[in-house]
C-alpha cells in the first residue's frame, strides 16, 4: 500500500473514500511481492497493481462491492484451488501457478492510524501498519502486534532510499527521472548553478550547487544509498568515488570510458580507497544503450541488480523461479 501513499492521500484529503487490495500471502510463483497493493478510487479509477489479468478484474468488482458496504474481505486466488471442477480454468485464478490472499478493504478519511502512516511514507519517514486477518476483526489496524494471538499482516515503508546523481549533464536528468520513478529521493550535485537549475532537474528532490566532495560531506550516506558520478571531472570524482566507498554506500557508479575507468583506479589506488571491487565503472549494465534515457534505463537496471545480489543477466538464460522474494514494504 505504502507505494501508492501519495496518490491514496490525495484522494483521502479531498474527503472521500479509497478501497485497496494488498497481497497478504504468497505460495509458489507470482508476478508481484507481498505488500504490493492495487486501490479504487472514486469514479473508478484504478492505480497500482498485484497480478494483472483476470485477478485484479475480480478485485475491482469486490471493490466496488466494499466501497459501498465497507465490510472487508480476504480473497484468495489460485490456479489449482478447484482442480476437480472443469469450469475452474474460467474462474480467476494465478496462471503461473502461484497462489495469492488479498486483503481488500475500504480506507476512509478518517481512519487516522492509516492516513497517518501514509503520511510518514510520503515523507519518506519509516514508518509500519499491522492488520488482523481475523474475520472477526479483518482489516482493522492493530496496535500491538506483537501481543496478538490472531492472524496478523504487517507492512512496513523504510523510507525513500537516497540516490546522489554527481553533474548535471544530460544524462543526469535522465537518471534522476528514472531514480524518482523507481522510489529514490534524488540529490543531484554540481559546482554549475547554470546547468542545475529546477527547470533541468523538476523530479530532484534537492538540487545542490557546490563543489561535490564537500557537498557529500555534508549528506547521509548508508547502505541503502546511491552515489552516481555523471560528470566526467578529474578534479573530483576519483574524490568523490572514494568518499562514497569510504561512507559504505550501497551502489556506487561512475560514467566514462575504460580509459578514463584506468586512470581513475590509479588515483583511487593512490588515495587508498577501499572496497575498490564494488565501484561499478564503467557505469550500467551492457544492453546496448546510447541515448540519455537508455543510459539511464541501464544505470538504474544495474542499481537494483546490485541491491538484489542478482546476476543482471537474461531470464531466458536462467532456470528456477523468475520470482524473488523481497521484503514488504
Amino acid at each position: 500500500m505504502f507505494e501508492l501513499a501519495p496518490r491514496l492521500l490525495a484522494v483521502l484529503d479531498a474527503g472521500d473514500p479509497v478501497v485497496v487490495a494488498t497481497a497478504v500471502a504468497m505460495q509458489g510463483s507470482a508476478p508481484s511481492g507481498v505488500g504490493t497493493s492495487m486501490a479504487v478510487l472514486p469514479g473508478g479509477q484504478v492505480v497500482g497493481t498485484i497480478s494483472g489479468g483476470c485477478v485484479e478484474g475480480s478485485l475491482f468488482d469486490t471493490a466496488e462491492e466494499i466501497l459501498a458496504t465497507g465490510v472487508a474481505v480476504l480473497e484468495r486466488f489460485g490456479f489449482d484451488d478447484h482442480p476437480d471442477d472443469p469450469d475452474a480454468v474460467w474462474a480467476p485464478a494465478l496462471r503461473c501457478g502461484g497462489r495469492v490472499e488479498v486483503l481488500v478493504r475500504r480506507v476512509a478519511p478518517d481512519d487516522v492510524a492509516v492516513v497517518d502512516a501514509l503520511r510518514h511514507a510520503t515523507a519518506g519517514v519509516p514508518t509500519s501498519l499491522a492488520l488482523s486477518l481475523d474475520p472477526d476483526t479483518l482489516g482493522a489496524v492493530v496496535t500491538a502486534p506483537d501481543g496478538c494471538r490472531g492472524r496478523v499482516f504487517a507492512e512496513r515503508s523504510d523510507g525513500r532510499p537516497r540516490c546522489i546523481v554527481v553533474g548535471a549533464v544530460e544524462f543526469a536528468v535522465a537518471v534522476t527521472n528514472a531514480a524518482a520513478v523507481l522510489g529514490h529521493a534524488v540529490t543531484v550535485v554540481d559546482p554549475r548553478p547554470v546547468f542545475l537549475t529546477d527547470e533541468r532537474f523538476p523530479a530532484a528532490d534537492e538540487r545542490l550547487v557546490g563543489w561535490p566532495t564537500r557537498v557529500l560531506a555534508d549528506l547521509p550516506i548508508d547502505a541503502s544509498t546511491v552515489v552516481v558520478v555523471l560528470s566526467h571531472d578529474d578534479r573530483f570524482d576519483a574524490a568523490v568515488i572514494d568518499h562514497a566507498l569510504r561512507r559504505g554506500a550501497g551502489y556506487v557508479g561512475a560514467m566514462g570510458s575504460r580509459a578514463t575507468h584506468e586512470r581513475r583506479m590509479e588515483e583511487l589506488r593512490r588515495l587508498g580507497t577501499p572496497d575498490l571491487g564494488r565501484l561499478r565503472s564503467p557505469i550500467g549494465l551492457d544492453i546496448g544503450a546510447t541515448t540519455p534515457a537508455e543510459m539511464a534505463i541501464a544505470i538504474m537496471a544495474e542499481v537494483i541488480a546490485v541491491r538484489t545480489g542478482s546476476s543482471g543477466g537474461s531470464l531466458v538464460d536462467g532456470a528456477g523461479p523468475i520470482h524473488r522474494r523481497v521484503g514488504v514494504g
